[in-house]
């Protein structure tokens, strides 16, 4: 099968990051189209995606948007490569970490990130500061000694890294201890390492 994907994107660290690694861990072909800041809100890439979002992804002429169902889709398009865990008990656990990567601890990291580095209000720092630090703390501390989330590897394993190369970023999580040894697992993984998810967490 010819698996390729088009993904519009504003850098490696963005979300893009996501549907990257997860596309790049499925043997996709990536062709990627970079979209300069405010770009997004013009009405050429608002008729591909009218939430104004980055990323978009075309596969087999499909638009898709939102980077977390992006990425699901495409791992239900190949379940032989077990991102989506099929056994009842650890589908538990899969959506469990996957709803609160994705929908507790990434918005308000990424707001935060942004506030930090002066491309949004600093208000939004104040506001998450205190919730968000404890959140990702407590997530971070919920992280395997070994293995990966779920054993093996799966989607829930992109999407917690995500959140928590963002809490390191940011100067909420101290790349340390059994955070640091889940994240240089993932960080080992040749797609991620093709995919450049943590090139900026290196540097």
């Amino acid at each position: 099968m010819n698996r390729h994907i088009k993904l519009w994107s504003f850098a490696d660290v963005d979300r893009s990051g996501k549907v990257r690694w997860t596309a790049n861990e499925l043997g996709y072909q990536i062709e990627e189209e970079r979209i300069r800041p405010g770009d997004h809100k013009t009405d050429a890439y608002r008729q591909m995606n009218p939430y104004e979002q980055i990323p978009t992804a075309e596969v087999t002429g499909k638009l898709l948007v939102e980077s977390t169902a992006i990425c699901v889709m495409l791992a239900e398009r190949h379940p032989e490569a077990g991102l989506i865990p099929q056994d009842r008990e650890t589908r538990e656990l899969f959506w469990q970490s996957m709803s609160t990567s994705s929908s507790t601890l990434e918005m308000p990291a990424v707001l935060y990130y942004l506030s930090r580095a002066g491309f949004i209000d600093e208000a939004w720092q104040e506001l998450w500061s205190d919730s968000l630090q404890r959140r990702l703390k407590t997530f971070a501390e919920s992280m395997p000694a070994a293995g990966y989330i779920c054993d093996e590897f799966t989607l829930a394993d992109i999407c917690a890294a995500y959140s928590l190369r963002i809490g390191v970023q940011a100067g909420l999580l101290p790349m340390e201890g059994r955070l640091e040894a889940y994240l240089r697992r993932c960080m080992a993984r040749p797609a991620a390492q093709a995919s450049r998810f943590f090139d900026q967490l290196e540097a």
